[in-house]
């Protein structure tokens, strides 16, 4: 259970309390990027299993890195990728000019065309985010992209990060790229950009078995973070324990918490969405099955995250309710797949009882 609470713990620390933003040359973005975040993506161009990953850490320094599995067996076998480059750029000027370049990873002598690559995707995806302009919302522009096969739709969201891009489709509707995880680092210790090395479209999870105890009796959580706060609840049951007045746990299978969320600034809604779609310390959303839902009363935000630690799989879900300018009710619930995938109906019942 300590794998919830640290998790629960560092999201809410880090949730507005970032380091300075910034972006790249000559784009100024509607969700500000923050130091540490990072996307990858999933490069179809390629033959074998390719990703291609960008970190940010400020206005000057962004790290590049292309990684591949270990792919076939006997002749056919290919070794794993591991190119990670750190860059250094001019930040004063409109095109991107680099300023220095350091390779973080063992490179053999047939990696020159990775690191060309690498430095391609560097310099045409910036051209590219600065031509497109604002992206206060989802947006797509239609381009010719030699490198992804000519003519090509980008799809871009505001909510991802640094290059806004979600992906890139082909005339034949091939998607050639798209984001597979994005997260944030916390501390010059967090390896999760470094070490990342691809999410499992299937899973499973046999670890994490639960039953509903039929005896359990309703319990309803009620929490205000302040006297003149608004009272926040939920529905449970006595098979929850909890740890403090907002934050239950369930065995070792789930977490539940309840918090009001204040910023300084006014108008940060969009920063806190990214926020929350966005792994840290080695904890990677899969972007493909993510769900952003509007309700009546707020947003539920779904998705299922790998946990490298620990191999395995958790649903995430969390509820995000405006209260005002400033301030939004936050209920965060965390699931073991092996507890929520054969017990949806007693899951979901806690999930439509946020108030």
């Amino acid at each position: 259970m300590n794998l919830f609470k640290k998790s629960l713990v560092i999201f809410l620390i880090f949730i507005f309390h970032l380091s300075l933003s910034f972006a790249l040359p000559a784009v100024t973005p509607s969700v500000p990027d923050f130091s540490g975040q990072y996307v990858y993506y999933r490069d179809t161009s390629f033959e074998r299993e390719s990703y291609i990953g960008i970190l940010y850490y400020d206005e000057s320094t962004y790290a590049l890195r292309y990684y591949a599995p270990v792919t076939g067996k006997g002749k056919s076998l290919k070794p794993e990728k591991n190119i990670h480059i750190l860059f250094t750029i001019d930040s004063e000027k409109k095109d991107l000019e680099l300023t220095g370049e350091r390779i973080m990873s063992t490179i053999q002598p047939d990696d020159t065309d990775l690191i060309n690559y690498i430095h391609d995707f560097f310099y045409e995806m910036t051209k590219r985010r600065q031509n497109v302009g604002d992206i206060s919302k989802e947006k797509n522009d239609y381009q010719d992209y030699e490198q992804f096969g000519g003519k090509v739709t980008l799809y871009f969201n505001p909510l991802i990060p640094i290059f806004n891009l979600e992906k890139i489709v082909s005339v034949d509707k091939k998607t050639v790229l798209q984001i597979v995880t994005a997260g944030q680092l916390i501390s010059a210790e967090d390896q999760s950009f470094a070490k990342f090395t691809g999410i499992e479209e299937k899973f499973t999870d046999k670890n994490h078995k639960f039953k509903k105890d039929k005896k359990a009796k309703p319990l309803e959580v009620n929490y205000k973070a302040t006297e003149n706060s608004t009272e926040l609840k939920a529905k449970l049951d006595s098979s929850w324990n909890a740890a403090a007045e907002n934050f239950l746990t369930l065995g070792n299978l789930a977490a539940f918490s309840v918090n009001e969320v204040t910023s300084q600034k006014e108008n940060q809604i969009d920063v806190l969405k990214r926020r929350l779609l966005l792994g840290n310390q080695m904890i990677y959303p899969n972007w493909q099955n993510q769900k952003i839902e509007e309700k009546l009363n707020g947003t539920l935000y779904t998705q299922i995250s790998y946990h490298a630690e620990n191999d395995s799989y958790t649903y995430d879900f969390k509820f995000l309710r405006e209260i005002d300018s400033k301030t939004v009710a936050l209920y965060t619930l965390t699931v073991f797949a092996g507890a929520y995938e054969p017990n949806k109906k007693y899951f979901n019942a806690i999930l439509a009882s946020f108030e």
